[in-house]
């Protein structure tokens, strides 16, 4: 089940292009460079930073205005990250929160065979596969107690701000939260406790 909470069009239309200060500063973070465990790796190389077109990206590249098809912006970068995302997570019911048509599209067709809902913030469930937007972060709170073990919780927009970064290091230190990746445009939670839980930097 996924349980999608998306970005206003406003919030993408702020991220077309990433500060290169933070590239920078997170230059040795790239491609699983330092990663140890087996799992952690494999998701960072095989899912996070995995460029083989898809059988969709061609066709849901028309979404997007052709400024940004041509240049690849982040807006392109990170609905293709929700599309690698939610087909990982193998879902089996969506719902979608928020989310603007595109990134509707792209989950689509990450997970066709998926029972696709819509509703609001306040509709947040547990679920196999969440993502909660940048404007209702403090509702990724709420439901981190709640994730099954095989669930995976990515949350947007940790780092906007001061609150939404404590916010999301409250979601870290959380007992139920396990293996845990900043890709400073979101952030991503596994709670399987068979996992040794560790945080893991990556320079998306």
């Amino acid at each position: 089940m996924i349980i999608f909470v998306a970005k206003t069009q406003e919030t993408m239309r702020r991220h077309y292009f990433r500060n290169p200060m933070i590239w920078l500063l997170r230059v040795r973070h790239r491609r699983g460079y330092g990663v140890h465990s087996p799992f952690a790796f494999g998701f960072i190389t095989g899912v996070i930073y995995q460029r083989w077109p898809y059988y969709a990206y061609a066709e849901l590249a028309r979404l997007h205005p052709w400024w940004v098809r041509l240049l690849h912006l982040r807006p392109m970068r990170c609905c293709r990250l929700l599309f690698r995302l939610a087909n990982y997570a193998e879902a089996h019911t969506v719902c979608l929160v928020g989310a603007t048509a595109t990134e509707l599209e792209y989950v689509r067709a990450a997970v066709p065979s998926a029972d696709i809902r819509c509703g609001q913030a306040a509709d947040i469930k547990p679920a196999d596969f969440v993502l909660v937007a940048a404007e209702d972060i403090s509702a990724a709170q709420e439901v981190v107690g709640q994730m099954p073990l095989h669930g995976m919780l990515v949350v947007e927009g940790i780092h906007d701000s001061d609150a939404h970064l404590t916010i999301w290091q409250n979601i870290k230190g959380d007992a139920h939260a396990g293996v845990t990746f900043d890709l400073y445009d979101y952030g991503i939670v596994f709670f399987d406790q068979r996992l040794t839980k560790q945080h893991y930097v990556v320079n998306f």
